[in-house]
């Protein structure tokens, strides 16, 4: 006997975080110990408050080129040896940056966690940033961002992050050659002694560890003379009140027309912060959203369609994301502004509700699953100044929203006649049209 009607979904547990033990030492350094013997390995995230946002504006990247840089060499270490030291302890170690945060994350077999602490402390606390190195990763990055700067999609983040961000740093989250070009080893050395403190960062440590009194220890021994730092303090959040623009980059002769449609979100301690992320799931994410179903699917004006929600630590964005071929650009603006008025102005079913929680629990139970996901979300709760617990209540917050909720967030923060539509396209193609939504600024992307 056939049925029409799929299978009943059973709701996702409540997520229970494991034990976790907090301690600091007397120069500020935050230790959490996390033990997991699932696997015989340990991983480590060191985490600072030094992302981009901290960047002079004259200087953009230098967050990023410092932590590319950090496991190139130091006084004692030469890269080569760094790399093969920590190959020999069965793991890795590399450092990223990001708008709000700079973490140096490794991992080795249990029994070599001594290595990882003792490498892990010598490049951020003693890299030298050798000449050849910078010279060879400054001319690597500019390659790079030449190939980014070729890409629609790449010119259409960073003008729409430009758009909705300024005049806070969050607005150039990438660096300009000639930024790259004003960096030397006594750049990126400042930034490091000024940026990379014991006093605000954070020391993750995670898996099969030794006896808590041995493991704090080794901390101790190569972190505990770590002198504290002056803690610099981050740019104001001080943002402009969203509002209707409309912009377009003249890239000459593209086929296809890149669209942002958005807006300044939510931080994650904002109250809207989980209604908001059901309502960009149900929007757009994934291939039961509504921008899927009606502007892939339906229409058949775009072969993506997606929505995303990104919070920050000082603020956050929301964008409407998709491209589009030049001669139905009109009516596929009018199609994605009519789909935010509709999530805006109606209760969503409870059936789209269900399954938006169920998907946004489920996929951020697989994510805290391995001990690098749960690591990485233990180093940016502390990072983001949340408490300790967020993580055990995040699946039960997400299922305690309700469709009012999620209509008077989308409300504010998905309200059209606030959003600004930023397009990377022909400009002779697509001009007359984007006139049609608003007054217009034009700049020619560059070639």
């Amino acid at each position: 006997m056939h049925t029409k009607e799929p299978p009943k979904i059973s709701s996702f547990p409540i997520y229970k975080l494991p034990p976790v033990y907090e301690t600091r030492l007397p120069n500020g350094l935050t230790v959490l110990l996390v033990n997991d013997n699932r696997f015989p390995t340990v991983t480590a995230r060191l985490g600072f408050p030094a992302g981009s946002k901290f960047d002079p504006f004259a200087l953009r990247g230098l967050s990023e080129m410092t932590a590319a840089l950090l496991t190139e060499g130091t006084a004692e270490r030469s890269a080569r040896r760094i790399a093969e030291e920590i190959a020999a302890a069965g793991g890795a170690l590399h450092a990223d940056s990001s708008a709000d945060s700079l973490i140096l994350a490794g991992y080795v077999l249990a029994g070599n966690l001594p290595r990882l602490l003792d490498l892990t402390a010598d490049v951020t606390r003693n890299a030298v940033f050798p000449e050849d190195e910078v010279a060879l990763r400054k001319e690597n990055r500019k390659q790079e961002l030449a190939a980014q700067r070729s890409e629609a999609s790449f010119l259409a983040d960073e003008k729409f992050f430009e758009v909705i961000f300024s005049p806070h740093p969050y607005a150039y989250q990438d660096p300009a050659p000639e930024t790259i070009d004003r960096m030397d080893r006594a750049t990126l050395a400042r930034f490091r002694d000024r940026h990379l403190a014991p006093n605000g960062a954070v020391l993750v440590l995670l898996g099969a560890l030794p006896d808590r009194n041995e493991v704090l220890e080794m901390v101790a021994s190569r972190f505990g003379d770590w002198p504290r730092g002056e803690e610099p303090a981050p740019p104001q959040p001080v943002f402009k009140t969203p509002a209707r623009s409309v912009n377009l980059i003249d890239r000459e002769d593209s086929v296809q027309a890149d669209i942002r449609i958005g807006r300044l979100g939510v931080t994650r301690q904002d109250p809207h912060y989980f209604p908001l992320f059901l309502a960009n799931t149900i929007l757009g994410g994934g291939a039961s959203s509504r921008m899927f179903a009606n502007i892939r699917e339906k229409m058949g004006y775009a072969y993506d369609a997606h929505s995303s929600a990104i919070p920050l630590k000082d603020s956050g964005s929301v964008a409407l994301v998709t491209q589009v071929r030049n001669e139905v650009l009109e009516p596929a603006l009018d199609a994605l502004l009519a789909e935010m008025a509709r999530i805006a102005a109606t209760d969503v079913s409870p059936e789209e509700l269900e399954t938006a929680k169920n998907y946004l629990s489920g996929v951020f139970v697989i994510r805290i699953e391995t001990q690098a996901g749960l690591a990485g979300q233990l180093a940016a709760v502390k990072l983001l100044g949340l408490p300790i617990d967020y993580l055990e209540h995040y699946t039960e917050r997400v299922r305690a929203v309700d469709a009012s909720a999620v209509r008077a967030a989308a409300g504010t923060y998905l309200n059209p006649e606030r959003a600004s539509i930023v397009v990377v396209g022909d400009g002779a193609s697509v001009e007359p049209a984007l006139r049609k939504f608003g007054t217009l600024e034009v700049a020619k992307a560059e070639s």
